[in-house]
């Protein structure tokens, strides 16, 4: 039986109902803007191959909309709220609002920047 495909609409509708929550430590520039701060790779290939990196971490500095993002992935805040909070907030500059949030959600939950739950109740309490 071959794998189910899904459109772009129904994946994006599912992640709508997702909340997100933080896994990487970060940092406010001076411009009050989120500055991610990544830890280098851990694994057995890097350090016995690679040099030692001369910082400790990656700085990832996030835009305006990505900060604004960033400040709500807490897990209090499913992805379609954040979308609706973002378009008070931006207006045309996020259009199409759902599709780039979604997209921006992806990328963290790939690099491991973001948690994601189904629902809020399964979101760890701090």
């Amino acid at each position: 039986m071959p794998k189910q495909k899904y459109s772009r609409e129904q994946i994006i509708e599912d992640w709508l109902n997702y909340y997100p929550i933080r896994q990487v430590e970060y940092d406010t520039n001076d411009k009050k803007l989120i500055v991610l701060i990544v830890p280098h790779s851990q694994n057995w290939f890097s350090r016995k191959f690679l040099p030692k990196p001369k910082k400790p971490a990656k700085r990832i500095q996030l835009d305006e909309i990505g900060t604004f993002i960033w400040t709500l992935l807490d897990g209090n805040h499913s992805l379609q709220l954040i979308c609706e909070k973002l378009e008070k907030e931006f207006n045309e500059r996020v259009s199409p609002c759902r599709e780039r949030t979604i997209l921006f959600a992806q990328q963290l939950y790939k690099q491991k920047f973001i948690k994601i739950y189904l629902k809020k109740e399964d979101v760890p309490k701090n």
